[in-house]
């Protein structure tokens, strides 16, 4: 061993010199704030042990900021979501509004074409059983209001007062099988009585085998009775029949006026006559 040691005198002299340097050359680096190779070695190998230690706090602060944000979210959905509401509110009351103002229009066109004095009125109640059809109007005797009185709409006669109480009044329809108006085919002039069968048809009677009369005519009041004025819509033809025994057409009509979707009425404050004669 010693006789190796001997052989390679200068090998071995020159490593420990090698050592020496190193260590000194280390010493002097950390004395200056350097960083060593064994300091290097012990940071590889101790950093990721340092993060996987921190990485559970910087999760639970991800975690509590996503929360955060969400609770922010929420707010700022819900507060959206009523903003969106009101908004929809807004919108159905502005349509309904430009509803109302689209009928009432029509209802001032009829009222400055008719004569006397026109009483707006709305429907506050209705019966459509087997056994009548009226309506209730919000306006009564306080009003000006008197039995059979002519009620009207834009499209056409409603009916009578059938009775008028202190603040509200019985409209009788005319697709009431207690009622009928006389009426005229507006092209040609005939003659005939309008009849309701059911709710949305009607029929013309009296009406002459040779009477002009063809589909989708406009049946007009006549003006007789000292009900309803002359010229008003009541109804259009919807189909003729005719039998060689009879004397009269049997004609269908239908009502001008849609009475499911009666809102307002026009009310006519002219007192009736007693008799067409007067």
């Amino acid at each position: 061993m010693l006789q190796l040691i001997q052989e390679r005198r200068s090998a071995t002299l020159l490593t420990s010199l090698f050592l020496i340097c190193f260590i000194l050359m280390s010493f002097s680096a950390r004395w200056r704030g350097g960083t060593t190779v064994f300091d290097e070695l012990v940071l590889s190998l101790t950093g990721p042990l340092i993060e996987a230690a921190a990485a559970p706090k910087m999760w639970a602060g991800d975690i509590w900021s996503s929360l955060v944000a969400l609770r922010g979210l929420r707010k700022e959905n819900k507060r959206l979501l009523n903003e969106l509401a009101l908004l929809r509110g807004v919108s159905v009351k502005a349509l309904e509004l430009q509803s109302q103002v689209k009928r009432l229009e029509g209802f001032l066109r009829v009222a400055k074409a008719e004569k006397g004095t026109i009483l707006l009125a709305r429907i506050i109640g209705r019966n459509q059983s087997p056994f009548g059809r009226t309506l209730i109007i919000d306006q009564g005797r306080t009003n000006g209001i008197l039995r059979n009185m002519a009620v009207i709409h834009q499209n056409g006669i409603i009916g009578r007062v059938f009775r008028a109480g202190h603040s509200v009044s019985q409209i009788l329809l005319i697709t009431d099988t207690r009622s009928s108006v006389d009426v005229l085919v507006q092209r040609s002039r005939a003659q005939g009585v309008f009849s309701s069968t059911s709710e949305k048809q009607g029929e013309v009677r009296y009406m002459s085998v040779d009477a002009d009369v063809t589909d989708n005519d406009l049946l007009v009041s006549s003006g007789f009775g000292g009900i309803f004025p002359k010229g008003l819509p009541v109804a259009r033809v919807a189909a003729i029949f005719i039998d060689g025994k009879r004397l009269f057409k049997r004609i269908q009509a239908t009502p001008s006026v849609d009475f499911n979707k009666l809102e307002e009425v026009m009310v006519m404050l002219v007192p009736p006559k007693e008799s067409p004669w007067e």
